[in-house]
């Protein structure tokens, strides 16, 4: 029997073994088709879990992955934070499609000068960072700032608007020292904020006194967190005198925090931090109970026409639940009508303007009065004003300098303000020119250290109980103020 014979024998099961071979062989090529088209489908993904949509730059979570990589490999590296000055404002006056074309154009100028050893990264709004892997000294990253900021000097054209770029940048070096991913963020992110509060525009390093500050602030967040759970809170009175008839005295409620070991602190000292933590909710309730408890108390006492203002976060005001609970608390408590006034800064965004007057008339029916404090001295802010059904523009008197220059801006503010119906208060009188002033220029009200520093609620009630001897102090020293003055 030749082989040919032999094999025949075998010929269905050959048949059959072939079949298997081509049906395993097209699995195996169908397995590895998915599993590339997986690997693909999955490379995608990821790439858009760590990109930025808008610029195409990496986004914080890559941020994060590419400094866990370079930090366990030891890399001497530098990290840079940055955010866009005024960038609002472009938001505000071109529209949002021009902000995003601003940052764009912002994301192809880092690609113009930053070195083949640094890459850039989208953190979200304006935010940005840079990465610079192997650096080998300080005057190296100098080098790039520099260019850069010759760079971004150089106005950006958008649909034939011109637009100048400024910025805050932070830096920190990671050349001598190793830090973990938290530390550099936040080493960066403080820099970038001191450079910020201290004019922009400009590039700041991370030091040991700006850690040093970090370190407080942090140390801060925790005491902040215990003071809330430790009623470590108060409120501290200062009096308004009412011009026309000083009979009738107004307090401005102010937060204060009795600090266990630094002792009694003003709001300013804290509240930027509790606001960053989201605190302020809390405090405002706090205050505006506190208030509204005090209000309750004087009139008892029959000190029935005492007006008290509470100052509420602008970042909480809109919010619809927060005004609800606010109308809750005061509608609680049976107050004189008028008898409490809510206070805000008035850097109101245009955009929130109609949620700011639902707020606002909820807040006139429960028989509340509206104060904006326009501390910022611009005639835009009160033509933006008259559109809110507000009651009394705060306005400061921080504005008059010693050689006279800007006493028509401030006079002109308060006939503006009174030309559009508002009563005027005008604070931070701390001496007899500027009570003169604000006497002369028409203010309504008058608020300083001047007349009356700041005092605990215990002493606000002996202010009461003993204001008549008070009052012709008061009217004493105005008298005295316009004789000096010769008005």
């Amino acid at each position: 029997m030749n082989f040919l014979e032999y094999i025949g024998g075998y010929k269905g099961l050959l048949i059959e073994l072939i079949k298997a071979a081509i049906i395993s062989i097209a699995a195996i090529l169908i397995y590895i088709l998915c599993t590339r088209g997986k690997r693909k489908r999955e490379n995608t993904v990821k790439k858009q879990a760590y990109t930025d949509e808008l610029t195409g730059k990496g986004n914080r979570y890559l941020l994060y992955s590419d400094l866990d990589k370079l930090i366990d490999q030891n890399k001497k590296l530098s990290v840079c934070f940055m955010d866009l000055d005024g960038f609002k404002q472009v938001n505000d006056t071109l529209g949002h499609d021009m902000g995003d074309e601003l940052l764009k154009a912002v994301a192809k100028r880092f690609d113009e000068v930053l070195p083949n050893n640094a890459k850039a990264y989208r953190l979200g709004g304006d935010e940005f960072a840079i990465v610079v892997n192997n650096v080998s000294s300080k005057e190296e990253i100098i080098l790039m700032l520099e260019n850069l900021k010759n760079n971004m000097n150089k106005p950006i054209v958008l649909d034939n608007n011109v637009i100048s770029i400024e910025y805050s940048l932070g830096v920190v070096l990671a050349i001598d020292d190793s830090y973990s991913r938290k530390e550099l963020i936040n080493y960066a992110d403080n820099a970038m904020y001191y450079i910020k509060e201290h004019g922009g525009n400009d590039y700041y390093f991370h030091n040991d006194s700006l850690k040093a500050k970090l370190e407080n602030n942090i140390k801060m967040e925790t005491d902040l967190k215990k003071a809330y759970e430790n009623n470590e809170f108060g409120i501290n009175l200062q009096p308004r005198i009412n011009v026309a008839d000083t009979a009738k005295l107004g307090f401005e409620a102010l937060l204060t925090w009795n600090h266990p070991v630094l002792g009694t602190l003003d709001a300013a000292y804290f509240i930027l931090q509790a606001e960053a933590m989201g605190l302020t909710i809390k405090l405002d309730e706090y205050v505006l109970n506190t208030v509204c408890r005090k209000i309750v108390e004087f009139k008892e006492k029959g000190y029935e026409n005492v007006q008290i203002a509470v100052n509420i976060s602008n970042k909480n005001a809109y919010k619809k639940e927060f005004v609800e609970k606010i109308c809750d608390i005061i509608s609680s408590y049976d107050l004189p009508q008028n008898s409490l006034q809510i206070e805000m800064t008035g850097n109101i965004e245009t955009s929130k303007l109609e949620t700011y007057k639902m707020m606002f008339e909820k807040l006139k029916d429960i028989g509340v009065d509206i104060i904006i404090n326009n501390f910022e001295i611009k005639q835009e802010a009160l033509e933006l004003f008259a559109q809110l059904p507000i009651d009394e523009v705060k306005i400061s008197s921080s504005v008059l300098s010693s050689e006279k220059i800007d006493d028509n801006v401030f006079t002109d503010l308060i006939d503006l303000s009174k030309d559009l119906g508002y009563k005027v208060i005008v604070g931070k009188v701390n001496d007899d020119r500027k009570l003169v002033k604000a006497i002369s220029s028409g203010a309504d009200k008058i608020q300083g250290d001047f007349l009356f520093k700041k005092m605990d609620e215990n002493l606000a009630e002996e202010v009461l109980a003993n204001y008549g001897g008070y009052r012709l102090r008061i009217e004493e020293v105005i008298i005295n103020a316009k004789k000096m003055y010769k008005i």
